[in-house]
């Protein structure tokens, strides 16, 4: 039979008292667009419902979803190509640059639909 260490945390001692400081500055951690609210709470040990609350709290609006564009297309032709072989045998890929400094390359023979599942995963729906 082993022993193992309990600690049972009642009353005022429960819970952790957060100022108005120190939402304020959890708070704008989740707004810089560097990390997520879940990861920000992650990062202060607290719930990320409570990371909202206090969004709300302060005022932050939800983000709209931002409308759907058009983007710029930078096509370049790869070196294969530019040697006389057929466009079809050519070794290409495309890369997505999705921001938060992450980007998606695939070649050409990629599923489309997990494509798009993969790029619905990194915008966070």
């Amino acid at each position: 039979m082993s022993i193992h260490q309990l600690e049972i945390l009642a009353g005022s001692m429960r819970r952790r008292k957060f100022t108005r400081t120190s939402k304020e500055s959890i708070v704008s951690e989740t707004l810089t667009g560097e990390m997520t609210v879940t990861e920000v709470a992650r990062r202060h040990d607290v719930d990320r419902s409570l990371v909202y609350r206090w969004r709300r709290e302060l005022g932050v609006a939800e983000r709209a979803e931002e409308p759907r564009a058009f983007v710029p297309v930078k096509v370049q032709q790869a070196p294969d190509s530019a040697m006389g072989m057929p466009a079809a045998t050519a070794s290409s890929a495309i890369e997505i640059h999705v921001g938060r400094g992450r980007s998606v390359r695939v070649t050409r023979d990629f599923d489309a639909s997990t494509l798009s599942r993969v790029l619905d995963v990194l915008e966070g729906r």
